[in-house]
């Protein structure tokens, strides 16, 4: 898209969803008249934003089927930290420090899982990470040795890391704007889901049927996600071309955002049914059809005609630019929003819930709770009543809070609307890191600590779908770029915790780490108090360098 349709003064991620009065000439929602369709689809039947709602709906029950699977494993240890440390000599500090090592893979590999995906496809990445998953956790049981232990976590985290990153982006391939918070929440809960009842089930496994059960039956689980994908997964990669119906789209809500008169000639004459085009694209378009013959019948019924590809073009792939995709992450480092979403994912999704899943197997098991592996089992479900109150919060408010402020504003929609969701983490997460430190120091009752897992998995439910939708409908043009710079913050935070959250207890001890870890967290949780105001502002300093990224990715064919 060149730069001319673009105002360096808007801000991006402002757009017009809400067209009230229908004085729009874009395309508008299907069920709600008055909603205007961001992104703009091609007329593409093929392009992935036109699917059909039953062929979308069986796209996302694949991303949820890989999701569940390859999360399992991840949290599947928590709840038998204690047998295994005790059957294999494996001490509890390195088996904390091998879910941090884990995580540390599972944000840095994405940098490569992200290239391939959109160089090569997605759907052959998802294939591959399940695969060598089902090998990896077949062969971790037999890792008795800490260095072993370590290695297969690293491994694990490796081919574990496009359920990071690329399952948000597979989500915003197929649905608009105001139908993501739905599906972002619905991936969110099959993510937050697994990980709080994997340790469930991991306690009855290993009581039943031993401690490297718990891995085996993970193994079976992705082999069959691996079957259901392989089957049903289709391909969302689309090279979305920027038509003249869609320069129209993004002209209309740019004058209605920014007040802007740059294409007052263009609406004219769209007004006047005239296309108005240089010679130079004319040559462009005739050297085009010259390649790719299209259908005479469409173009005469006035229809827009795909060019069909040819036998070598069908056979061909993509240029190579994994090169551009592997760097283009770490240029959003500079940008304070992206850097506040991936902070916000950290925070709330792994840090706060990784400084109680340290200490949760010990604290339960100790000599005044002395739970058995059945109990810690129980215990865990209560973080799956957090998680489902957490859901219902996200997928009802959400798509409702954005529309209701879009049209309380006119129409007008700031990714920051999506921010207000964040209050619940600001009051919860500091009394739940409390209680839990607190009160298992003096031995409140054993429902104390379990009601402190519940109402600290409201957050980490709640933040996926919060940050991911903030930080992609901001700069939505690179949300696969962005989405990885996220997921390094997110799980660099959760290496760091697991790493020090032992040597942390030891010398603070466990009630003076949680009370500071609550005052952090509080601390921190209100910084949404100046993004949601200043956070325009924000998107508005970095628009010269992000329309100037969109523009070179585009060149290179690297557009979402």
């Amino acid at each position: 898209m060149s730069s001319n349709i673009h105002d360096d003064n808007i801000a991006p991620g402002t757009v017009r969803l809400i067209d009230a009065n229908g004085e729009l000439n874009v395309k508008h929602s299907a069920g709600h008249g008055d909603i205007v369709l961001v992104p703009t689809p091609s007329d593409d039947p093929e392009d992935p934003l036109n699917w059909t709602k039953k062929r979308k709906l069986l796209q996302t029950a694949c991303m949820v089927v890989y999701t569940v699977m390859m999360v399992f494993p991840s949290a599947a240890v928590y709840s038998v930290a204690k047998p295994i440390s005790t059957s294999t000599g494996i001490s509890i500090t390195t088996i904390n420090r091998g879910t941090g090592v884990m995580f540390l893979l599972y944000g840095w590999s994405p940098i490569f899982w992200q290239a391939v995906a959109l160089q090569y496809g997605k759907r052959p990445v998802y294939l591959v990470s399940a695969a060598a998953s089902v090998v990896v956790m077949a062969v971790a049981p037999m890792c008795r040795s800490s260095g072993t232990y370590l290695a297969i976590r690293i491994i694990q985290g490796f081919f574990g890391g496009p359920v990071e990153s690329l399952c948000e982006i597979s989500m915003t391939d197929i649905w608009f704007a105001h139908e993501r918070p739905l599906y972002i929440a619905l991936y969110g809960v099959s993510l937050g889901a697994s990980g709080k009842l994997a340790p469930v089930f991991s306690a009855f496994i290993n009581s039943g049927m031993g401690w490297e059960w718990t891995l085996w039956w993970c193994a079976i689980g992705i082999g069959i996600a691996f079957i259901f994908c392989l089957f049903l997964m289709e391909e969302t990669n689309y090279d979305r071309r920027t038509t003249h119906s869609s320069l129209s789209s993004s002209q209309a809500s740019l004058e209605v955002v920014g007040d802007s008169t740059l294409f007052t000639s263009e609406k004219d004459a769209a007004k006047d049914g005239v296309h108005v085009s240089d010679p130079a694209s004319l040559d462009d378009k005739k050297h085009s059809e010259d390649h790719n013959p299209i259908d005479p019948a469409a173009a005469e019924v006035g229809q827009i005609a795909y060019p069909r590809k040819t036998y070598w073009q069908k056979l061909s792939v993509r240029p190579n630019r994994m090169l551009d995709i592997m760097v283009a992450p770490f240029k959003f480092f500079t940008f304070p929003c992206v850097v506040f979403a991936g902070a916000m994912y950290g925070l709330q999704g792994l840090v706060y819930p990784g400084i109680l899943n340290a200490t949760a197997s010990v604290t339960y098991t100790n000599s005044y709770y002395h739970f058995s592996s059945d109990a810690v089992g129980f215990a865990y479900f209560a973080a799956v009543v957090g998680m489902i109150i957490g859901s219902i919060w996200v997928t009802l408010a959400g798509p409702w809070l954005v529309i209701k402020l879009a049209r309380r504003r006119g129409g007008i929609s700031e990714p920051e609307d999506i921010l207000w969701l964040f209050t619940a983490s600001f009051i919860v997460v500091p009394f739940a890191l409390i209680l839990w430190g607190v009160g298992s120091t003096y031995h409140v009752h054993w429902f104390g600590l379990v009601f402190a897992q519940a109402i600290l998995a409201i957050s980490s439910t709640l933040c996926l779908s919060t940050a991911i939708q903030y930080a992609t409908s901001a700069y939505r043009d690179l949300s696969g770029e962005l989405i990885t710079t996220i997921i390094l913050i997110r799980n660099t935070l959760s290496f760091a915790i697991n790493y020090g959250i032992n040597p942390w207890i030891e010398a603070m001890g466990t009630r003076n780490t949680f009370i500071t870890a609550a005052v952090i967290a509080f601390v921190l949780n209100g910084t949404m108090f100046l993004i949601i105001p200043y956070g325009r502002r924000l998107r508005e300093h970095s628009a010269r360098r992000y329309w100037t990224y969109v523009e070179k990715a585009r060149a290179k064919g690297l557009g979402h």
